[in-house]
């Protein structure tokens, strides 16, 4: 049986099978994690603090590469749980359950691409222009990264559209408070009729428009420190 792909696989079938597949997403999300500068200590929250008051992802140098890249992973969000999971045992984790997604669509269209991996002697032969692609892949000696299912967009900073943005946050709580805290505010005053063809204010509303859209992680059964205090 050829496992390959048709070169002209059915639009329609190719729709059918991303429905079908928990392995498939429409989203690239970018974590955060704690960031250190010197002897000060800026916790996940407040550098994705710093994303949204900016409204842009800074890009950072990779190993080797000279351009600098803003990252995303296309691991379906589901799967980060037990990533996510290591800090409750003391380990590190490489990210944390804060960050935003954009679609896969969207950030093609701004150039993202997904890494090639590939042997490390292997680099030589890539172009300049596709360099900040590559990424080492060395099974046999323990340099596998694969999981990540990388995607790179060569930007000094990525300017995110709110309308195709999506905050992540561990709690619903901290989801409300980016929706509802973060929105722009207009008043409307209220005014009645006084019976003489003219009227009087009789108050006024508060509207609130989302800025940024949020979604928490624990509808997807991860854990916080504070819901696992609130089960036991």
């Amino acid at each position: 049986m050829d496992t390959c792909s048709p070169p002209n696989q059915p639009k329609k079938l190719a729709k059918h099978i991303n429905l079908v597949r928990r392995d498939m997403s429409d989203l690239l999300f970018h974590f955060t994690r704690q960031r250190k500068t010197g002897e000060n200590i800026k916790s996940a929250n407040l550098v994705l603090d710093d994303i949204l008051n900016e409204g842009k992802l800074r890009g950072t140098n990779q190993e080797g590469i000279n351009d600098k890249v803003v990252c995303f992973t296309e691991a379906p969000i589901q799967e980060f749980n037990s990533i996510f999971s290591l800090a409750s045992i003391g380990q590190t984790p490489r990210y944390e359950p804060y960050g935003v997604a954009v679609p896969k669509k969207w950030l093609y269209e701004q150039g993202g691409r997904h890494v090639i991996y590939d042997d490390p002697n292997a680099k030589s032969s890539f172009s300049e222009a596709q360099l900040y692609r590559f990424v080492p892949y060395d099974p046999l000696n323990g340099n596998d990264n694969t999981w990540e299912r990388e995607w790179r967009i060569k930007k000094d900073e990525l300017i995110l559209d709110p309308k195709h943005t999506l905050v992540i946050v561990p709690s619903s709580t901290e989801a409300f408070e980016i929706v509802y805290g973060r929105a722009n505010i207009s008043i409307e005053e209220d005014w009645e009729a006084d019976g003489f063809g003219e009227g009087y204010q009789t108050g006024s509303s508060e509207f609130h428009t989302p800025y940024w859209l949020a979604v928490s992680l624990d509808i997807f059964g991860f854990k916080t420190e504070s819901n696992i205090k609130n089960l036991q």
